[in-house]
């Protein structure tokens, strides 16, 4: 069996797109659809329930994509391993919620691949960090768009699609997002957002109306007001683990749920660059691991 299918698997799973993932393996859609019905046909098992418009992977796709994923990853750290060690300094911007979601298992791998390279970590919005990393006072950001728009200035590498949910008190006894907009006072994060704009944006699509809005400008903070009962909340949250703390009920939103994109972003001349190289493995490596262990039960 080819191992590029099982890198096409992986960028499937990540973006939820035959599509998006032909653009990340440098193929076309068509060729990424024949490399996973081969897959299926080598399995005697299907990678993706089809009743649905999505592409949705099924348990056995993940168990496929985690057996195979390590021994990828060390074989592509094996090719971009030169002769010379890895030095030097890096700023890795992050916006807040991947801060707790990518980037610990990113700098771990960092510090024990390339214990010479120092990494210093930037929090900002992505607004922010894209406009850090246009003026050179950092080296990468990773961040998360309300769509695909992607300045050209700038090499994209996407990680992944996030669904975005609603969060309620878990007392509520209203049972869809409607009900609980017409019960609850929504807690957003201040308008101009990349998250307000995707939210603002559902509200519009829906025609759901708001009772009333109290802006935040933390995720957690945001989950406490909810967590105490003061509201509901739209969100782009995707480590489910920071949940647990906190009494709230998770309400998805159908098919008109907004996505946050989130991708990690370089300069476009910095391509060649062996330290952006590694630092590149790892966000992606700590995004596939995230992933693995973070999707809907």
């Amino acid at each position: 069996m080819n191992l590029a299918f099982f890198v096409t698997l992986n960028a499937v799973i990540k973006h939820g797109s035959f599509a998006r993932a032909a653009v990340e393996v440098n193929v076309s859609p068509s060729t990424v659809s024949l490399q996973m019905k081969r897959l299926e046909e080598y399995y005697g098992q299907p990678l993706f329930d089809r009743s649905t418009s999505t592409v949705k992977p099924t348990p056995f796709a993940y168990d496929v994509a985690g057996l195979i994923s390590g021994t990828l990853e060390q074989m592509e750290s094996l090719r971009r391993r030169g002769s010379s060690v890895i030095e030097g300094r890096v700023a890795l911007g992050a916006i807040e919620s991947m801060q707790a979601y990518i980037l610990p298992e990113a700098m771990r791998y960092l510090r024990q691949h390339t214990p010479r390279l120092e990494v210093r970590p930037v929090r900002d919005t992505s607004h922010g960090l894209l406009n850090a990393l246009k003026e050179g006072t950092i080296d990468a950001a990773i961040v998360a768009l309300a769509d695909e728009e992607r300045n050209k200035r700038l090499d994209w590498h996407p990680l992944f699609q996030e669904e975005m949910f609603m969060i309620a008190p878990k007392d509520a006894t209203q049972d869809n997002a409607k009900n609980l907009l017409d019960a609850h006072d929504l807690i957003r994060f201040g308008r101009g957002s990349n998250l307000a704009i995707a939210i603002d944006r559902y509200l519009a699509t829906t025609g759901h109306t708001v009772r009333g809005t109290v802006e935040m400008d933390s995720t957690l903070a945001i989950l406490s007001m909810v967590s105490a009962g003061l509201g509901v909340s739209i969100l782009a949250w995707p480590d489910r683990r920071s949940l647990v703390g906190y009494p709230v009920r998770e309400v998805r939103l159908g098919s008109h749920a907004p996505h946050m994109y989130v991708s990690l972003v370089t300069r476009r001349d910095d391509g060649s660059d062996r330290v952006l190289a590694v630092v590149k493995d790892a966000v992606m490596r700590a995004a596939n691991v995230a992933a693995g262990r973070n999707r809907w039960l």
